[in-house]
C-alpha cells in the first residue's frame, strides 16, 4: 500500500524499530499498545499538517 507525503513523513518521525529480545528483560513490550500509539501519533501528525496546508491555501486565495 502506497504512503502519501504526509503519511511517509510521519512514519519517519513516529516508527520505533523492533528491539532483539535479550535475556535479561524481565517486561517485555507491549506490541499492541506501542503500534495503537504509532497510529494515534501518526494520525494527528496527519491532521495537524492537512490543516497547515488548507489553512497556507485559503490564505493565499485570500479567503482568511
Amino acid at each position: 500500500m502506497a504512503r502519501t507525503l504526509l503519511q511517509e513523513i510521519a512514519h519517519q518521525i513516529f516508527y520505533t524499530p523492533k528491539k532483539h529480545k535479550h535475556s535479561n528483560n524481565r517486561k517485555p513490550r507491549d506490541r499492541d499498545y506501542e503500534k495503537v500509539m504509532y497510529k494515534l501519533k501518526q494520525a494527528a501528525f496527519e491532521n495537524k499538517k492537512s490543516f497547515e496546508i488548507a489553512q497556507l491555501r485559503a490564505k493565499s486565495r485570500g479567503w482568511i
